[in-house]
Parts: C-alpha cells; structure tokens; sequence
C-alpha cells in the first residue's frame, strides 16, 4: 500500500499526458483567448517601453503637451455623436471582453522637476466614439505640480501607445473629461443614466499596477455634496454633481476607468475612495494608514459625461 501511495502521483501525470495527448483533456489552465497580465519584472518592462514611446511622439510633436493642455482644461463642451443604450443583457464573461476592449490606460509621460528622467503615471479611461474621443477623470488629465514638461497618452490592453491630441471638454467639479485619441476603430460605451439602487455593476481597472483587474458589485445609492461646490461655482447642477456609489473594486490607478452596466453600458466611471470616518478624496492621492470600518467607492455618474457632449446621442 504504501508503494502505491508513493507512485500514484507518477502514474496520475502520466495518465494525464497520454490523455492530453489523444485530445481528452487539455492541458491549459484557461482558454487560449484569456489575457494573461504580466506583473512584476514584466510590468516592469512594459512600462519602460511605454515611457519610451510616449518619449517619441513628445518629441515628434504628436501628442498634446503641458501648456496646452492647461489651456485646453478650460473646454466645457464638445461636439459627439455617440453609440445607442445598449438594451441586450451581457453574460459577466462577454462583460469583461466588451470592458476590456474600451479600456485605455490615460496620463502622463513627463520630466519632473528633480531629475533629467522620463516618468509616466497612469490611470483609466474608455472610449465613447469610434473616431477617438476618450472619457476619463479631469484629476487624470489635470497636471501635476512636479511636472516640468510632457504629454498625455493613451495606452490600449495590448500596449499600444496612443498620442493625445487634444482635451475636448473638461468639468473639475465633476471630475469629468473627454480626450481625443490618435486612434481609429475604437470600440466605444454608450453612455445610460437609466439605473437604480441595486442594478448590477462591473468594473475593469488597473488597480495599484495589478493590470486588467475585473470586478463585480451592484450600485449602491446615489447622492450630493453641495458643500463641494466653490463660492464662485455657478448654480448649475454641473457644479454639485450626483455621485453613485458602487459595490466594485477599485483602487489607486483605477481613475476614469468605466463602471459598467449587466448590457455593457457605461453608467459612470471610477473618481474617488472614501473611508468611513474620512473625508473622500481623489483615488490617486497618497494617504496614511487609518483604521477601516467600511469602504465606499465613488463612481461619476454618466449624467455628467454627458453635460459635456452637446451632441446628444444619436
């Protein structure tokens, strides 16, 4: 008995094998269409190749550069015509593949103000036309201080680098922006505010670099913060925006990345964490370690993206 315990491991693989073999079982762990992140040394890698081809068109001139996007900020609204609400129920599988494939990485190659480097820091964006147009959060695109010069780009799941071109239209108070891509043949998300408490959501992120991150929840509530708006904000409702909460996962890195509907629509996209106990803030800022009772995760509603585009859809 116990030289069978001790061979019966041996025989099991060899069984296995044979079997593999003659096409009764297979081998691999997932279907061959499964995307396979790289993490660790290999996203190491990549990330090099993308500063280094950011690097390029900064050089060449091809993608939209500090100063203008400073400028380019103040756009409020822009000229679209966007897909139809999509009313065909998705399986979570054909979800993900529908996210995946409108999923941009959006941000930053840039020199900053200590050394002669090239960094990149980037978040979420989807597309929402075939033609280029982005969606994202304005904290994305927005420049940071230690910036000393650079330019937006837009990397798709495969690792492509796209330039920037231009900010098309830009909200700070509801953390909302269109970009356009260099791109042709995107695969947009229409735009739906038609959800309630409840409804199903899903979520594909890069969250803190755990790249192609797919996540299911439902949304939670919808609320305001009146108190965000400047004294100097006009009385609109652009300016005190409603703000979903959503049971998905997300993390830094997860910014302006889409939160999908169970039909493959876009219903928002990932702005902020918020800690019980804590003022929310935007998902990328650094924070300290604080004791956590519960989690919420603020999502922009759709409503929003859709103040900046005067073409409604079509």
């Amino acid at each position: 008995m116990e030289a069978w315990v001790q061979i019966k491991p041996i025989v099991q693989v060899l069984i296995v094998a044979m079997i593999s073999i003659v096409g009764g079982i297979p081998v691999s762990a997932q279907p061959a269409d499964v995307p396979i992140q790289k993490q660790g040394r290999h996203e190491s890698d990549q990330e090099d190749a993308i500063a280094g081809a950011a690097k390029e068109l900064f050089e060449a001139d091809k993608a939209v550069k500090l100063a203008i996007v400073k400028d380019q900020l103040r756009r409020t609204t822009c000229d679209l015509s966007l897909p139809k609400v999509s009313n065909t129920k998705l399986s979570p599988r054909e979800i993900c593949n529908v996210a995946r494939r409108s999923h941009y990485r959006v941000g930053w190659s840039f020199v900053c103000d200590k050394c002669s480097d090239w960094h990149i820091n980037l978040a979420g964006g989807y597309a929402i036309t075939t033609d280029g147009a982005v969606a994202t959060c304005y904290h994305v695109v927005q420049p940071e201080r230690e910036i000393k010069d650079g330019c937006l780009v837009a990397v798709d799941d495969n690792g492509k680098v796209f330039a920037v071109t231009e900010v098309l239209a830009a909200n700070r108070y509801s953390d909302c922006c269109v970009i356009r891509i260099a791109g042709e043949g995107l695969k947009p998300l229409p735009l739906n505010t038609n959800i309630y408490p409840g409804d199903m959501a899903y979520c594909y992120s890069d969250p803190l670099d755990h790249r192609g991150y797919f996540s299911s929840g439902i949304v939670n509530r919808f609320y305001q913060f009146p108190g965000r708006r400047s004294f100097n904000a006009p009385d609109s409702a652009a300016y005190a925006p409603t703000r979903l909460n959503v049971g998905t996962d997300w993390a830094p890195g997860s910014s302006g990345s889409a939160v999908l509907d169970e039909f493959g629509n876009a219903v928002g996209h990932v702005s902020t964490i918020g800690v019980l106990g804590d003022e929310e803030r935007p998902i990328d800022e650094k924070r300290r370690m604080l004791p956590t009772m519960m989690v919420f995760h603020e999502a922009v509603a759709a409503r929003d993206v859709l103040r900046l585009v005067s073409a409604q859809k079509k």
